[in-house]
């Protein structure tokens, strides 16, 4: 079967430019319009992979794609760091005076706040399911007062002309993604592992967790809380940790932690990516 990736999004969103980033290609993709597309496209085959956003250094963590994690027998194979750069497009004639309406996805427009209030005052934002879309609509509806926010790569797949460059207001703008698959065996020389563990809700249990890890030297790069659905005040918590060759004793990990009293799944042992701080130098 040749390889769909399916990701939120279509050509030219920053799920493509992930995707190619990854594969080191453009791939064919399965547009879908919400990350749980993503999810379903992924259970049910149309899909040989998914690439998801799952935390942005503006935006913070997005729940919704943990919770997909937790919901869906899938695993996490990789990861890619994205400087996002926001673009406003409109159509190659407009000028900035025309403009009466901005689309995009509600995270880029609020990634733009600053921008908009100050150069556009009285144009309204509109949300959209993605940025690269918004870009395909305005160039279909021929209309001067609508531009987009969005890609370069949008602007350029579309035909389209970018009105101003960076307009995120913090530049430090850095998306996370990971590469999800159905079936995965695992990697001996993975150096990142991703876990969701869900604990007993007695005293002093998340303290256990996280004493496993400083006893073995590795480092925890993420912990994020989610309710536990149906059982009120109780929590799942997902962690990214980092070790050399983690594979290899991620077994001996996870019966340690089961040792904790706590239920562990593994979503994915992956080789990880630099940091963002190396991407930003």
């Amino acid at each position: 079967m040749n390889q769909i990736i399916a990701i939120q999004g279509e050509r030219a969103s920053f799920h493509d430019i992930a995707t190619t980033q990854h594969y080191k290609r453009q791939m064919p993709i399965l547009p879908c319009e919400s990350f749980r597309g993503v999810f379903e496209a992924l259970v049910d085959g149309r899909a040989t992979a998914g690439v998801c956003a799952i935390e942005n250094t503006l935006y913070g963590s997005i729940s919704e794609v943990y919770d997909l994690l937790l919901k869906h027998d899938v695993r996490i194979i990789g990861e890619v760091y994205v400087r996002i750069e926001q673009c406003l497009i409109g159509r190659p004639d407009v000028i900035l005076a025309q403009i009466r309406h901005v689309y995009s996805h509600p995270v880029a427009l609020a990634q733009c706040d600053a921008y908009l209030n100050g150069s556009l005052p009285g144009a309204t934002h509109i949300e959209s399911h993605d940025t690269a879309a918004s870009v395909k609509m305005i160039k279909e509806e021929g209309d001067n007062s609508k531009a987009a926010i969005g890609s370069k790569a949008a602007a350029q797949l579309y035909g389209m002309k970018v009105m101003a460059h960076s307009i995120e207001t913090n530049a430090q703008n850095y998306t996370r993604f990971v590469v999800l698959q159905k079936t995965h065996m695992g990697v001996e020389a993975a150096t990142k592992a991703s876990l969701v563990i869900t604990t007993s809700g007695q005293s002093g249990a998340l303290h256990e967790v996280l004493g496993v890890f400083a006893r073995r030297g590795m480092s925890l790069t993420k912990l994020h809380s989610r309710p536990l659905v149906g059982q009120a005040w109780r929590y799942v918590f997902y962690l990214d940790v980092e070790a050399d060759m983690l594979g290899a004793t991620l077994p001996d990990i996870v019966q340690e932690l089961e040792a904790c009293a706590v239920e562990v799944r593994v979503l994915g042992a992956y080789v990880g990516r630099l940091a963002v701080q190396e991407y930003s130098r």
